[in-house]
């Protein structure tokens, strides 16, 4: 048998078992990001994000992996970058919190898998799979400083909307930060009320949709440039309805499962808007084509 038809000597098999000591040298942190994004309120989406990247190389396997050329010397500088980085995180651990100290070591490993990739499969690969490689930095925890900013932007936005739906309705309001001063009861939009778990989530929702449903980067800039103000949007009507059912039915509703498990609802609500600008925006594709 020649040389080149030796198992061994195939780029997938290689690749292969750089997965497997990349598994087995990285265990302890890729344990400790599962862990943490299921117990965590805002990280519950990371475990899927490996999963749909991989159904994206598989689903685009045939260009992704017909591309000439392999074992790309530039797969070094990301493995570079994420050995630089660990080294950091590993020697700087005292100076973070457990989140933040989580957030750089998971940077580090995309950029450690992303270099392999590389190396194993050369740039024409890389350049074919960058969108499904990108997706995996979807897996890294947000940084404490970054999240609880966001928290703010989303509370503040769905605080101003739901109040201005609820003076449209006409019911008699009074506002003082994120306190509102009902007929009956005074509601507060607390950083949980904020919508930051299903916000999350639409993001990530909406960069899949307009890489799978629009062609033209203009139109994908555009859907994700109306994401946030729907996630907003659609937080605000939550809270505005919510509101409305405690003062003019029953307060025990901001204590039931509408209040703690009904956002899926709302959610939907919220696709749906994205849908509609998804399908404008197609149209107006196929017009310019």
């Amino acid at each position: 048998m020649p040389l080149e038809g030796k198992w061994y000597l195939n780029r997938h098999w290689q690749f292969l078992v750089f997965n497997v000591v990349f598994a087995l040298a990285f265990f302890g942190p890729l344990r400790d990001l599962v862990q943490t994004s299921l117990r965590s309120a805002y990280d519950s989406y990371i475990p899927f994000i490996p999963f749909i990247s991989a159904y994206l190389i598989y689903e685009d396997r045939q260009t992704i992996f017909s591309q000439k050329g392999s074992f790309s010397a530039a797969g070094l500088i990301f493995i570079g970058i994420g050995l630089l980085l660990l080294f950091i995180g590993r020697n700087r651990e005292p100076l973070f919190d457990h989140r933040d100290h989580l957030s750089l070591i998971v940077f580090s490993l995309v950029f450690l898998w992303i270099g392999g990739f590389t190396l194993f499969h050369g740039l024409g690969s890389l350049r074919a799979a960058a969108f499904p490689l990108l997706f995996l930095f979807f897996a890294v925890p947000i940084p404490g400083a970054a999240l609880e900013r966001t928290i703010i932007v989303l509370q503040t936005g769905s605080a101003d909307v739901a109040y201005w739906i609820l003076k449209a309705t006409g019911m008699p309001i009074a506002r003082d930060g994120f306190v509102f001063h009902l007929q009956k009861l005074d509601i507060e939009v607390a950083p949980e009320c904020s919508g930051i778990r299903s916000s999350l989530s639409l993001v990530i929702t909406g960069v899949l949709a307009a890489y799978l449903f629009l062609r033209t980067g203009w139109a994908r800039i555009i859907l994700m440039l109306t994401i946030v103000p729907i996630a907003i949007l659609k937080n605000g009507i939550r809270i505005a309805t919510l509101a409305t059912l405690a003062v003019y039915w029953d307060e025990k509703i901001l204590a039931s499962d509408l209040h703690r498990k009904g956002g899926f609802v709302f959610f939907i609500l919220a696709l749906l808007l994205a849908g509609a600008v998804i399908v404008v925006l197609r149209k107006i594709e196929d017009r310019n084509r």
